[in-house]
């Protein structure tokens, strides 16, 4: 069995915006995947975090669509952590494109990410500051006969 650490580290809008974040790549590598997410409040303003997969060929293409919605922060939220996993998908939920998300929170849609997974953060009205956000994906790979 191998396994890789990949680690997102971004600090959220100091305002209300919609901002892509950190990406990693070389996730079609791996099996399966834990999500592990340590996420606070930005200052004035909710937070809502998103992971976003690439879709098409990952040296041309430049759309993202929603993999995982955290819970939205309120304001000023004290630091949470969160833990998800990747499994096969077992049904259709709505999904943003872009800097247009619409996945509902506390949601994922499962299955493989595929190549490539971006953070995306969109900051409420009132933000002011924003917050430290780190995510780490662990992956699995089996040892294939």
């Amino acid at each position: 069995m191998t396994v890789k650490l990949f680690s997102l580290a971004d600090t959220s809008p100091a305002s209300a915006s919609t901002v892509a974040g950190s990406i990693i790549r070389g996730l079609d590598q791996f099996d399966w995947f834990t999500i592990d997410a340590d996420l606070v409040g930005a200052t004035g303003g909710t937070l809502d975090v998103y992971l976003q997969r690439l879709i098409g060929d990952p040296s041309t293409s430049t759309t993202w669509r929603d993999w995982l919605h955290f819970p939205q922060l309120a304001a000023g939220a004290s630091a949470i952590k969160y833990t998800a996993g990747t499994g096969p998908n077992s049904g259709i939920v709505v999904v943003g494109t872009n800097t247009s998300p619409a996945l509902a929170a506390n949601t994922a849609v499962a299955g493989h990410p595929g190549y490539a997974l971006r953070a995306l953060y969109v900051a409420g009205a009132s933000t002011s500051a924003g917050a430290g956000v780190a995510i780490s994906l662990t992956g699995w790979r089996s040892t294939h006969s």
